[in-house]
């Protein structure tokens, strides 16, 4: 698909969509379009390749940092405990639904 035809495509569910919520999650990504990754090259003389480095947006740096005071707080799990929670839920989901 072409770029105009996707354009088009997108333009056309926009108008038709008015589910507020779907139109400002398009809102924020084109928002954050410009933000979200910076490409930082540097000269060829002092490095072999260059490298993209991603630049994180407020928002994203506002999560992690919720998460980290999170673990902090042990208000976390262990990826051990997670996958036997994860398990005993499956078990209980296939006795409630008889496998099916």
């Amino acid at each position: 698909m072409k770029i105009n035809e996707l354009k088009l495509e997108l333009i056309a569910q926009i108008i038709s969509t008015n589910d507020e919520a779907t139109l400002i999650k398009i809102k924020t990504v084109l928002d954050n379009s410009n933000e979200t990754i910076l490409e930082i090259k540097e000269p060829t003389t002092a490095y072999v390749k260059t490298e993209k480095v991603f630049i994180l947006n407020e928002w994203q740096q506002k999560r992690i940092d919720i998460a980290l005071k999170q673990v902090e707080n042990g208000e976390c799990i262990s990826d051990e405990d997670a996958q036997i929670e994860i398990e005993k839920w499956f078990k209980e989901e296939e006795e409630r639904f008889g496998g099916q």
